[in-house]
């Protein structure tokens, strides 16, 4: 998969579950969060998120990315990022404008 992204919003050296952006209330659509750490990371995105953890988050691994495409991203929706096991998660994000399959 190719994406290219303008990126918003990077951040390093995550360890516990800290909230790391808010979406804009505006409507936007292919929000992109990168794992680009040395450690797999939760990663959780909702209005009404506290965190992210096992029970209500997604796993991004060490250098994966999600794309949400085809719909509008949640506004005003906070991103939270922890990593999963001892280390480090790097959370970039941005909107694809971009995508494709190669």
């Amino acid at each position: 998969m190719a994406i290219a992204a303008t990126w918003v919003k990077t951040v390093t050296g995550i360890t516990s579950s800290a909230a790391i952006w808010t979406t804009p209330t505006s409507y936007l659509r292919n929000l992109v969060i990168t794992n680009d750490g040395p450690s797999k990371g939760y990663v959780s995105l909702s209005a009404d998120a506290s965190q992210a953890d096992s029970s209500a988050s997604f796993t991004i691994p060490a250098g994966g990315s999600v794309v949400l495409t085809g719909c509008a991203v949640p506004t005003n929706a906070i991103v939270f990022a922890q990593a999963v096991t001892f280390g480090t998660v790097s959370v970039s994000i941005g909107y694809g404008s971009v995508v494709s399959v190669v």
